[in-house]
């Protein structure tokens, strides 16, 4: 099974919380402020940084709280209420009482249950409910406050700010309290350990990022590339400009990470290479963000198609299937997409070249997908209701019962179960072909990718589709 490179990003840092406050407030220089989503683990980590750094060196920090505002102007988070409800809670802390910030922050770190805010305000010695009770009628004007703090500043992502201005430096402790400490004046600097000499550090090698209008770069991404190579800086390109087709003429996929493909990143990582999470193309290391969104900019375009690509047992696949179902039958989805379900698996042939399948759900998953790869293909007109009926209990041994409701002959379909499994061996091919491993998968006309249903809603023309009943969330092979 392969893993991804965001391993270090998908992991909420298990950091020490302090309640403790710097001994002297900063007067001048080294001020830190940081404006973060509230239930984003990476800015998360930025706040463990800056208040550690805070703590040795006496300096400032502020946080607040960073959403989003919809077209008919009310207020959104892209982990929804919940987080908007923190973000509203810890405006009203900023305003009523700024001195437990930090305290409360720190609290919470250590309390991420839904209600842990509680256990938060009162380590920092609030009243829970007092706090409940201002969030809630002063919603609106705390939260206008702080969204208009956020745009005055400029910022629109997780942002650190150094003495007003972004901190562009290592996401590391060490590189952010030499910037800190650099900033503060001279009488309040701390010098290095008595004899400490630092080591000289390797240049880090190049780095381009290729991107589209659409898809962009993932900052988390960068962050983790840092932490191979410090102080590593990006070069963003676009796809379609001259500077990328000069430099990157074949290139598959976007966002795409290419690497200078030097002896030293090489061995940093060779286990990722050996993983196959990169590919080698000539001079270069390239890795392909299939996290979320991207472009399949070198396969062709087929307008008006969407391809699902599940496992025929994974809960979300079949959430998906259901959700895509109902809009195509209820006529949501966009004039003229035609759909089409294919299947995530291995198919590999053995020492005499007969085919052996695996899936991640089981031998009875991947005997699924090709009896509905062969119902579609033989009784189209069946098989949306042989897939609404087996789809009741997905994981059920019985499809019979599913075949006979949508007037299908299990016998017939038994008899074409060797058809099917090829062309089950062909849609695994396809899947493979694409590096898509994680059911629900979309692509949208032939090139837009995207993982779950949550994102193809985002998509014009499909804000319509029904959405999961549960969080975003897929089975990955």
């Amino acid at each position: 099974m392969k893993k991804t490179l965001l391993l270090l990003i998908a992991a909420f840092l298990a950091c020490p919380a302090f309640a403790q406050q710097a001994s002297a407030p900063a007067k001048a220089g080294g001020r830190l402020e940081l404006y973060l989503e509230s239930m984003d683990s990476q800015g998360w980590q930025w706040f463990f940084m800056a208040d550690t750094v805070r703590r040795r060196l006496g300096s400032d920090l502020k946080v607040y709280p960073l959403f989003g505002k919809g077209a008919d102007g009310a207020y959104t988070a892209p982990r929804g209420e919940p987080e908007l409800a923190e973000s509203a809670r810890l405006a009203v802390i900023n305003a009523a009482w700024p001195a437990k910030t930090l305290t409360y922050l720190n609290g919470r770190s250590l309390s991420p249950a839904v209600d842990g805010w509680r256990d938060a305000a009162l380590f920092a010695g609030l009243n829970p409910d007092e706090l409940e009770r201002r969030a809630a009628a002063d919603n609106r004007a705390v939260l206008d406050k702080a969204y208009a703090a956020a745009k005055a500043a400029g910022v629109t992502a997780t942002t650190l700010l150094l003495d007003g201005k972004p901190y562009a430096g290592s996401p590391r402790l060490m590189a952010l309290y030499a910037a800190v400490n650099a900033a503060l004046p001279a009488a309040r600097r701390v010098p290095p350990p008595a004899g400490y000499k630092p080591a000289p550090k390797p240049p880090p090698p190049g780095l381009w990022v290729i991107v589209t209008p659409e898809f962009q770069k993932n900052d988390s991404l960068i962050n983790v590339f840092d932490r191979y190579f410090e102080d590593i800086k990006p070069v963003v390109l676009d796809y379609a400009s001259p500077e990328r087709a000069a430099k990157f003429p074949s290139l598959d996929f976007v966002p795409a990470y290419v690497l200078d493909a030097t002896p030293e990143a090489k061995n940093r990582l060779q286990n990722e290479i050996g993983a196959g999470l990169f590919k080698e193309k000539g001079a270069y290391l390239v890795y392909e963000d299939r996290q979320r969104r991207g472009l399949y900019a070198s396969r062709p375009e087929t307008k008006g198609t969407v391809e699902l690509f599940v496992m025929s047992q994974c809960p979300f696949g079949v959430l998906a299937e259901n959700s895509l179902l109902d809009a195509e039958k209820n006529k949501l989805l966009p004039p003229g997409v035609k759909l089409q379900i294919r299947y995530i698996g291995d198919a590999k042939k053995d020492d005499k070249g007969a085919l052996q399948f695996s899936s991640l759900h089981g031998q009875p998953e991947w005997e699924e997908n090709a009896r509905q790869l062969f119902i579609n293909k033989k009784f189209p007109e069946k098989f949306r209701a042989y897939l609404a009926e087996r789809n009741k209990e997905y994981s059920s041994p019985d499809w019979q019962k599913a075949a006979k409701a949508a007037g299908l002959d299990p016998a017939k379909v038994e008899a074409g179960f060797e058809e099917g499994k090829k062309l089950l061996a062909e849609d695994f091919a396809v899947a493979d072909a694409l590096g898509i491993s994680t059911s629900p998968s979309f692509v949208v006309d032939g090139q837009k990718f995207m993982v779950g249903l949550g994102e193809l809603i985002k998509v014009p023309g499909f804000e319509k589709v029904p959405p999961p009943g549960q969080p975003s969330a897929g089975c990955a092979k």
